[in-house]
């Protein structure tokens, strides 16, 4: 039998059963609003570890605004029972749009580029989702892409399976978590290859009759090749899935990011004509491409793969390989860009290669992508990102004026906020400046860790920085509406960060609800921005 109410919430319908818990579709009397209501199953209440893996699911998963990451309002008791109040999505599950229709090569990218916007996003924070499967991505009717249930999320750092417990879903899982090690954003980046794999061929890479023999082929054997499970796959695509399924963590990309990068390169590609070709310096290990040697999967195929002559890649200060993927060595140097912060700090920018013969056209179309995508990370805080997008469009053109203001910005925010990072830990143990601190760290970052954290542990002191930035919400809120940008996506969201920053006041949850007015503050400016 359904409950009548969970927490504040009228329960409507039941609407899903998992191994952890059900979900309820419910309705929010006080805001007026549909969500969805997880609460852990019952007979498992007694178990500590599940409550604990159910709360870190709802801390990790609240702590992560983004467009394509599901929004989770409300971590609650009900009796002895824990529960989540969630985003009530419409639309189907990955899993679901698999089984009904083959997706066109276009639609596959898109979503895919979806996918690791939302988890790249996770990565930055650094959280691990450690349980993507298809059934854990949702497809809303307009497109939109949304990665759901957290539940095995690892903040880093933290310890939450027993020694030698394996978890995860076992189609999807990495050869290191099959042998119960710690999953990293490298797992995560197997599961998407996996995921990429299903979506372009139809059937899971790796599958058996039973659970042991998948486990076995994931440590043991490679999937069927994409040219033969999908003929007709473009090259530079299926070096992006083989880069992701890579049995060592150390050969895939590193994070999302990474991988994020590679698909919209494979896109370019595609896009641009050479979708076919295949570049050798994609399959080198950092260390292996460093020395500017070959890998053993390079020597093993050497007789069997024929490859166009590449020059030689140029030495890195980073400890990430190159984006190639098939668009000349110049075009490369523009989006490789992973270990260009590190280049930064270090050291003078590395001698700027010139375009390669052929490609100075679509050379430049990457440049300017590349300072369109370091605007865009600049205006949402994402300010690493920034860095490393200009940089790498720094790389093939050193004049560009654009590339560089944004470098400069983004430079100058990280400076401000290491300034007042130390800050904070220079006021430990005194709280009213504990408080101020953490605020003005909190200004510049809304969901900097150290900004949090002192903001919690001054918590009394902390509680009159609530209506500071209630204020400076008000304030953007008005701007942004006297700016005729009220209409605006970023404007709806900020909206609905005021209201979960109301919530969260009302609820006691202080930091909470100062991070969301200040998040909120962030979005109406940029709305204003964008109206101009």
């Amino acid at each position: 039998m359904n409950p009548e109410r969970i927490g504040k919430y009228q329960i409507v319908a039941k609407i899903g059963q998992g191994a952890m818990g059900e979900v309820f579709r419910a309705h929010d009397p006080i805001l007026n609003r549909d969500v969805a209501v997880k609460r852990i199953s019952a007979g498992l209440d007694a178990d500590e570890t599940i409550r604990k893996r159910f709360r870190r699911e709802a801390e990790a998963a609240a702590s992560l605004i983004h467009p394509n990451i599901i929004t989770v309002y409300e971590l609650g008791l009900e009796g002895e029972r824990l529960f989540m109040a969630m985003e009530l999505l419409d639309g189907i599950d990955l899993k679901h749009a698999l089984a009904g229709r083959k997706l066109g090569l276009d639609e596959t990218l898109g979503i895919m580029e979806q996918i690791c916007e939302g988890l790249a996003f996770a990565h930055a924070r650094p959280i691990v989702h450690r349980d993507l499967k298809p059934a854990n991505i949702h497809i809303l009717p307009s497109g939109k892409v949304k990665i759901m249930d957290f539940g095995l999320a690892r903040l880093s750092g933290s310890e939450m399976t027993s020694t030698g417990m394996v978890m995860g879903t076992p189609h999807y899982m990495s050869p290191e978590q099959v042998r119960g090690q710690k999953a990293d954003t490298r797992s995560d980046v197997f599961a998407l290859g996996c995921v990429l794999y299903e979506m372009i061929t139809g059937r899971k890479p790796f599958d058996a009759e039973s659970m042991h023999a998948v486990l076995f082929k994931i440590m043991q054997e490679d999937p069927v090749p994409l040219h033969e499970a999908a003929p007709g796959t473009p090259e530079a695509l299926a070096q992006v899935v083989e880069r992701a399924l890579a049995k060592n963590p150390a050969e895939r990309f590193q994070d999302a990011g990474d991988m994020l990068a590679g698909i919209r390169l494979a896109r370019l590609a595609v896009t641009a004509g050479r979708g076919h070709e295949r570049v050798a310096d994609l399959d080198r290990t950092p260390r292996a491409a460093e020395a500017g040697q070959p890998t053993a999967r390079e020597r093993s195929h050497a007789s069997a793969v024929p490859r166009k002559s590449l020059p030689p890649p140029l030495p890195r200060a980073g400890s990430r390989w190159p984006l190639l993927l098939g668009l000349g060595f110049g075009l490369a140097v523009v989006l490789s860009g992973s270990w260009a912060l590190r280049s930064f700090v270090l050291g003078g920018p590395e001698p700027a290669p010139s375009p390669a013969a052929g490609i100075s056209e679509l050379a430049q179309r990457a440049i300017d992508s590349q300072i369109e995508l370091a605007r865009r990370k600049l205006e949402a805080g994402e300010l690493a990102d920034a860095v490393r997008q200009a940089e790498g469009a720094l790389k093939l053109d050193p004049a560009n004026a654009a590339a560089r203001q944004v470098l400069d910005q983004a430079a100058d925010r990280l400076k401000q906020i290491d300034v007042a990072v130390g800050a904070v830990r220079a006021a430990d143990g005194d709280r009213t400046r504990l408080a101020d601190t953490a605020f003005g760290l909190m200004v510049l970052d809304p969901g900097h860790p150290e900004a949090e954290k002192a903001a919690a542990a001054a918590r009394s002191a902390f509680r009159p920085k609530v209506d500071e930035a209630r204020r400076l919400d008000q304030e953007a809120r008005q701007a942004a509406r006297q700016a005729g940008a009220d209409g605006a996506p970023l404007f709806a969201e900020a909206i609905d960060l005021e209201r979960q920053g109301d919530q969260a006041l009302a609820s006691g949850y202080v930091v909470i609800a100062a991070r969301r007015f200040l998040e909120a503050r962030n979005r109406f400016e940029r709305a204003r921005r964008a109206s101009h």
